[in-house]
């Protein structure tokens, strides 16, 4: 199943935030807001972080009409920070790169919240993200890797003449084994005598003791909650 035949699941969505035209970054150290007019925001939006099997994006809604103003996917193999840039003054603006999926042009947007928890509730689904598809990729690494190791250990079984699924590792039990149980009777008893000498039905010889009764001073009793 390709992604655009998945569904739509929406991680992050605020009502209304605020979009910027940026002048470019004055500094490698990165933008900063009180560059910007923040003032006189270009447009309001709804904010919606999307993922749909293994895209994720950023979407821009016109806040009252909902028709899409802008979208800004995120990467899957670079960092986030390559997409959405959080300026270095203040921690309820960001830079989004933003794509357009007709003409494949990309420019970059200012984004900002008027709550820094809308901020903070926003950056932590954007990392989010990430770590999923993070996860993804080393579940794939690992089953390759199992998938090669099990071919090669059933080539290295077929070369040997051994017959039967191959399997990386051999859980049987090899040679005798003895178990010895504590407070087992001497060897020929028939029969193994239940915990505090009760038959509760085959169990009594491994049941576990009931745990021990309150006592006034306390004992093993777990105390109430204070008033």
């Amino acid at each position: 199943m390709s992604d655009d035949d998945r569904i739509e699941i929406v991680t992050y969505s605020l009502a209304e935030a605020y979009v910027y035209q940026i002048p470019p970054s004055a500094t490698h150290a990165g933008h900063r807001a009180d560059s910007w007019n923040v003032e006189k925001w270009l447009r309001a939006v709804r904010v919606k972080v999307t993922s749909r099997g293994s895209k994720g994006a950023i979407k821009l809604e016109d806040k009252d009409s909902g028709e899409l103003f802008a979208e800004c996917p995120l990467p899957n193999d670079a960092p986030v920070s390559t997409a959405v840039e959080p300026v270095i003054d203040s921690s309820r603006y960001f830079v989004l790169r933003v794509v357009d999926d007709a003409s494949g042009r990309h420019a970059f947007l200012g984004l900002g919240f008027r709550e820094r928890d809308h901020a903070s509730d926003f950056k932590l689904a954007v990392q989010e993200h990430q770590n999923v598809r993070a996860r993804e990729r080393e579940a794939v690494k690992r089953r390759e890797e199992h998938e090669r190791l099990t071919a090669e250990k059933a080539a290295a079984n077929k070369a040997a003449g051994v017959e039967g699924p191959a399997s990386l590792h051999d859980y049987s039990l090899k040679g005798t084994v003895t178990v010895n149980i504590p407070g087992s009777r001497a060897t020929g008893a028939k029969s193994v005598p239940a915990v505090g000498g009760v038959n509760d039905g085959g169990f009594g010889a491994f049941g576990v003791p009931p745990p021990p009764a309150a006592t006034p001073a306390g004992g093993f009793a777990i105390p109430p909650p204070p008033p």
